[in-house]
């Protein structure tokens, strides 16, 4: 019975992070129905720094993020997450030149690289959005 409660619990915690962050991460599914109480503690710690009123709006969030994984580049693994920020942040109305000039302040701190590979990773997001756009509306007919 324990056990049904915490993957009921596990799968509602997963359920939640996926629609936090627009899309499932297995990773975060994994967390969720394993450890549901840490996946708790980052839900409440994701409200705290996303959801209530800050400073910095959710676009502004979406271009620190971008930037905080692109300076993690040297894990291949990032990339998509990577790509998923730049497409929200794409999608909330960043100009492909203000994600670009973002990620050129980096360079000084932390290198070519950073430029590189966030830029690379940008046009790989934008032609995905394409892709997915393109898709949508054929599937609407």
């Amino acid at each position: 019975m324990a056990q049904a409660r915490k993957a009921a619990s596990g799968k509602k915690l997963a359920d939640e992070i996926a629609k936090r962050r627009g899309k499932r991460y297995p990773a975060h599914t994994f967390i969720a129905e394993k450890f549901p109480d840490y996946m708790e503690v980052l839900l409440d710690l994701d409200y705290v720094i996303r959801q209530k009123p800050r400073r910095f709006n959710e676009k502004m969030h979406e271009l620190f993020h971008i930037i905080a994984l692109a300076v993690e580049m040297s894990n291949p693994s990032n990339q998509p997450h990577l790509k998923q920020h730049l497409k929200k942040g794409l999608q909330m109305g960043w100009k492909p030149e203000e994600i670009a000039e973002a990620l050129m302040v980096c360079v000084n701190p932390c290198g070519m690289k950073v430029l590189t590979y966030g830029v690379t990773c940008m046009l790989e997001a934008m032609e995905e959005i394409k892709v997915e756009q393109a898709a949508a509306r054929k599937a609407r007919r």
